[in-house]
């Protein structure tokens, strides 16, 4: 799985490639590899080394600046992150590693999840039930791990500047639940202090709207400034992750998601569902 890091120096590596007219095989013939190691690079998904990168500067005719910024990007990619620390060794899986990288460089997040809150919005204790359940009856130490290095993510993701995250909650989550009634409480209080940060656009799709385009499954967007990379699709599956760049199907998946955020309530009207599946499970709660 790519890191979105080694993403963006694949992604400058096949632009310089194409402005010198050369075909994928053509230059990995002329780089010494193969056309599988050189298209892996330029997706990112396998770390081109700084020799093959230097050479390809030099059959690709990049100029100084560009070989000098290229160096630059690959030197950042390798830079150790704080995902990559040994307290996170066996928790942060690849596909993990890939979701967070992405989270860590986009500027601005589109998330839908139709079976429950997503991660970067959950509290700790409703994380602890949704990863004990997803993992089917894993050790304490394995879901508190998992718990603590989301958290992190959470943690890191406050801390910067500059980023947007819209999500579309379906309302069945809220719903649904994990845990119990006071698990559920406090994870629908933290939605409603998250409702009121700018950075957090929070749109709730109706469970009893009729025609609700709901079928695009799990779905995160990821877009970039400066044009760094493309948006990019992140989808999570059982045991793995899909991790797409195509043009067209990203864009289809952006314009499913664009056609459920339009279904869906304004930031508003669902800062008031909230409150009122809020209002709801107290009231049950102190009976």
């Amino acid at each position: 799985m790519p890191t979105a890091q080694h993403m963006v120096v694949g992604r400058e590596l096949r632009r310089l490639r194409d402005a010198a007219l050369l075909s994928q095989k053509n230059a990995a013939s002329l780089l010494g590899i193969s056309t599988y190691i050189l298209s892996r690079n330029e997706t990112g998904e396998t770390p081109c080394k700084r020799e093959t990168l230097l050479k390809a500067c030099g059959i690709y005719n990049a100029t100084p600046e560009e070989q000098a910024l290229l160096s630059h990007m690959l030197s950042e990619a390798s830079r150790r992150r704080w995902w990559q620390g040994s307290e996170w060794r066996g928790v942060a899986q690849k596909k993990l590693l890939t979701l967070i990288s992405l989270e860590e460089q986009a500027e601005y997040i589109r998330v839908y999840d139709r079976d429950r809150i997503p991660g970067m919005l959950q509290t700790e204790e409703y994380a602890h039930w949704a990863i004990s359940v997803g993992m089917g009856g894993g050790s304490e130490r394995d879901i508190r791990r998992r718990v603590n290095l989301r958290m992190e993510r959470q943690g890191h993701y406050a801390q910067s500047k500059g980023k947007h995250y819209t999500s579309v909650l379906d309302e069945a989550t809220l719903i649904r639940g994990y845990g119990n009634p006071t698990v559920m409480r406090r994870q629908l209080e933290k939605l409603l202090e998250l409702a009121e940060d700018r950075r957090y656009g929070l749109h709730i799709a109706e469970l009893r709207k009729y025609n609700m385009p709901t079928g695009i499954g799990q779905t995160i967007l990821f877009d970039f400034g400066q044009q760094i990379l493309p948006t990019i699709l992140y989808e999570e599956r059982h045991e793995s992750a899909f991790v797409c760049q195509e043009p067209e199907e990203v864009d289809e998946r952006c314009k499913s998601f664009d056609r459920l955020l339009h279904a869906s309530m304004s930031t508003i009207h669902t800062r008031r569902r909230i409150r009122d599946h809020l209002d709801r499970l107290t009231r049950k709660t102190h009976r």
